[in-house]
C-alpha cells in the first residue's frame, strides 16, 4: 500500500512519467487520420460500381437490355429474379462499349465482372480500360478472351472515374458481348 502511495505522489509531482495512454496502440492519431482519408478515396472498401453507391451506366442509351420491364443493369444489387427462364443482362454489338461512371474518382485495384454463362462457347473478345480523374485519359488494363462466368481482374492502385468494357470481337457464337454484373472496388 505504501509503495502504491509513493508511486502516486511521484507521479503527481512529476518526478516520474506515467506510461502514455496509447502506449499499446498499434496506430497513432496521424496514422488513423491517413487511414480514414484513404478509406474515403477507396469508397469505404465497397463496390463503387453499384447503383446504390451512385454509379451509373453512362453508355445506357447505346446499350441493349435483354428483357423489358425488369432491371437489366449490370450495376444492380439484385442478381436473381423469380423468372428463371432467362437471366437479365446488358449486351452490346461490335465496336461498342459498356461504360460505368462512378459518383466520384475512387482509388480501386480490382474489377470483377460476370459474363453471360448460358453457353460455355460464349468466349468474348474484349478490352477493359480505366478512365482517370480527368475523364479523358484511358489506360488499357486487359485485352483478350474472356470465358463465360465470373472473372476478377487485379491491377495496380489507380484513381479511376470510369471503367470501359469494349467489345472488339464479339464471341464465338455471335457478334455480341453480354454482361450480367460489374463490380469495382479496392481489395487488400
Amino acid at each position: 500500500m505504501k509503495i502504491l502511495l509513493l508511486f502516486a505522489l511521484l507521479d503527481i509531482f512529476g518526478l516520474i512519467s506515467s506510461p502514455a495512454w496509447d502506449a499499446n496502440a498499434k496506430f497513432s492519431q496521424n496514422d488513423l487520420y491517413i487511414l480514414r482519408e484513404k478509406s474515403i478515396l477507396r469508397g469505404h472498401y465497397k463496390d463503387v460500381a453499384s447503383e446504390s453507391n451512385g454509379a451509373l451506366l453512362s453508355s445506357a442509351r447505346s446499350n441493349s437490355f435483354y428483357r423489358p420491364n425488369i432491371d437489366n443493369s449490370p450495376l444492380r444489387n439484385s442478381l436473381y429474379f423469380s423468372d428463371t427462364d432467362a437471366t437479365a443482362h446488358t449486351f452490346i454489338g461490335l465496336q461498342q462499349s459498356i461504360i460505368v461512371e462512378f459518383l466520384q474518382a475512387y482509388e480501386i485495384n480490382t474489377i470483377r465482372f460476370w459474363m453471360l454463362d448460358h453457353d460455355i462457347r460464349r468466349v468474348a473478345k474484349m478490352q477493359i480500360f480505366l478512365i482517370g480523374v480527368n475523364k479523358q485519359i484511358e489506360s488499357l488494363i486487359y485485352e483478350g478472351d474472356v470465358q463465360p462466368g465470373v472473372r476478377s481482374l487485379k491491377f495496380p492502385d489507380q484513381l479511376v472515374s470510369k471503367v470501359k468494357f469494349y467489345n472488339n470481337g464479339g464471341n464465338i457464337i455471335d457478334i455480341y458481348m453480354s454482361m450480367i454484373k460489374i463490380q469495382a472496388y479496392y481489395a487488400f
